[in-house]
């Protein structure tokens, strides 16, 4: 079950479907999923396994960002 209008959360991490996948396969809660952009929230969990990520998803986190 996904958040219907995740434009309205603040603090959360928008991905696409690569790096979703990334996190997904490391049992990340996904917060919703709108097209082809993924919405993880900005919480600790998800800081900690973005810190043991590889590079390539370090960067495809900073040009996609937070929102």
């Amino acid at each position: 079950m996904y958040i219907v209008n995740p434009e309205k959360i603040s603090n959360k991490i928008e991905c696409n479907k690569l790096v979703a996948k990334y996190f997904l396969e490391r049992n990340l809660p996904l917060l919703s999923r709108k097209g082809n952009s993924y919405y993880f929230a900005d919480t600790d969990l998800f800081k900690e396994i973005l810190n043991l990520s590889p590079f390539w998803v370090k960067l495809a986190i900073k040009f996609d960002g937070i929102k």
